[in-house]
């Protein structure tokens, strides 16, 4: 497997914590890999000889100190190689890719344009602790994990996350070593499923979608410093052995969204045509206007049922909308 990294030189790199985690997993290969190196070499990063690929925490998230904003432009030059790389079979998994500890949505826009949005700027959310979505609990990716994972930092106090003088006191501040995520997704498109939730369990910091044989994964978090060795070992060996699983546990997650999607339809359905048989009776004794006729009673049918539609979406909207401002 691949870990992408901003430089070759531990010295020059914002550190990189994937090395022990991998290394104590049996039969796993791995490469450190910069996308500035291979550029400067003239040498084409072969994402199709690796069967998993890992971008390291903040490796895209835009910075000029580290190249990442180099990172961004040639990761989005070759966007299409790692699209094919999932569809024929690989894993991309992407650590959190912050800003000053705020998810930078430029890095995600890369490879998922429109399709993953996370939270605003001003939120600065993070903690030591995640939790499993309870809904998808059975995911093949969680099985044999407990709930809650806390974080299991194990690095000395005097571990620097940057090399000397290269980031901002406020950054150094911010850090909070043992963190397991800074920010989350606050929108997702269909396909995508929130495995991991905040601790509070009001947005998520791990999403998965299947695309073609592969697997895609969209994190906040910083997966390899929180020492998480049963989440790591599911993520870069579970997700290759367990891809036909995967695969088939999405599909039956599409299958029941449409399933409820048809469901609400069908009872805003029934709820226009109850009414409108209950004005054709008579039996509502309250004057309607153009009761006395089939179009009239068709019309406030449809128009009923369309408010009670918009009120549970309403209610839906604003509880969104009070628990993004609670985070706040």
């Amino acid at each position: 497997m691949a870990v992408i990294v901003d430089d070759l030189d531990p010295a020059r790199r914002r550190k990189c914590f994937w090395g022990e985690q991998l290394s104590s997993l049996p039969g796993v290969e791995f490469e450190l890999v910069s996308l500035q190196k291979n550029m400067e070499s003239r040498l084409f990063f072969n994402i199709y000889a690796y069967d998993v690929v890992i971008f390291n925490w903040c490796v895209l998230d835009g910075a000029v100190m580290y190249a990442a904003d180099r990172a961004q432009d040639i990761l989005a030059f070759y966007d299409d190689h790692f699209i094919q790389f999932v569809r024929r079979g690989g894993v991309v998994i992407m650590e959190n890719q912050p800003k000053r500890w705020r998810p930078a949505q430029r890095a995600y826009d890369i490879l998922f344009p429109g399709q993953i949005a996370v939270q605003l700027r001003e939120t600065y959310l993070y903690g030591p602790t995640v939790q499993v979505n309870p809904r998808l609990k059975g995911h093949p990716l969680l099985q044999g994990i407990s709930a809650p994972i806390n974080s299991a930092y194990s690095q000395p106090p005097d571990t620097s996350w940057f090399p000397p003088g290269s980031t901002s006191p406020r950054s150094i501040e911010e850090l909070h070593p043992t963190k397991m995520y800074t920010g989350a997704f606050q929108r997702w498109s269909k396909g995508w499923l929130p495995l991991l939730y905040t601790a509070g369990r009001e947005n998520p910091v791990m999403l998965v979608k299947t695309e073609g044989l592969g697997l895609w994964v969209a994190t906040t978090m910083f997966i390899a410093s929180s020492n998480v060795h049963d989440l790591i070992e599911s993520l870069v060996v579970g997700a290759r052995h367990h891809s036909t699983a995967i695969r088939h546990f999405h599909a039956a997650q599409q299958r029941a969204q449409l399933l409820r999607t048809i469901g609400s339809v069908s009872i805003v359905l029934l709820l226009a045509v109850g009414l409108f048989l209950l004005l054709q009776s008579n039996l509502l004794t309250s004057k309607v206007p153009y009761g006395d006729t089939w179009a009239g009673n068709i019309a406030i049918s449809l128009l009923f049922a369309t408010l009670v539609s918009a009120a549970t979406f309403l209610r839906g909207f604003l509880f969104l909308t009070w628990r993004a401002a609670r985070n706040h």
